[in-house]
């Protein structure tokens, strides 16, 4: 039996870590990476997904996008997108190839996007041009 996705509790967990610092690895409320913080707002939501540690500072070289496929099958529309799906990311639009992820959310004036990056903590933010060109897949649990 297919598991049921709560999208809201899954934006709440990865909102429950919004400030916590990133690390790459890590899987605690000390510190989390981006794809930690995914599957933990996933499994929140209700929906068993496989975590790995076994990545190197460039996940994309690992299957980060094979990796979600398999979970969540194929990718939808980003029009279609809703709070609680799963964008994965990159960081020049030239190279397109997957290379961080983040748990889409809800805001006054649109999507929004909750990650972990190295740049600072987790944290959440409104899409703007810079940033939807950076979206380059959106899952949905």
């Amino acid at each position: 039996m297919a598991q049921q996705y709560q999208a809201d509790l899954a934006v709440a967990e990865a909102r429950s870590y919004i400030g916590v610092k990133w690390r790459h690895r890590a899987r605690s409320r000390f510190s989390i990476d981006c794809l930690g913080l995914v599957v933990a707002a996933v499994q929140a939501g209700g929906v068993a997904m496989r975590d790995r540690v076994d990545y190197g500072r460039s996940p994309w070289k690992d299957g980060l996008e094979r990796e979600f496929r398999e979970h969540f099958g194929d990718p939808i529309p980003f029009e279609d997108a809703m709070p609680g799906d799963i964008a994965l990311l990159c960081w020049d639009s030239r190279q397109g190839v997957p290379a961080h992820v983040g748990v889409l959310s809800d805001g006054k004036h649109g999507l929004q996007i909750i990650h972990s990056y190295s740049c600072s903590a987790v944290a959440e933010h409104g899409i703007d041009d810079k940033w939807r060109a950076r979206i380059l897949m959106v899952f949905r649990p």
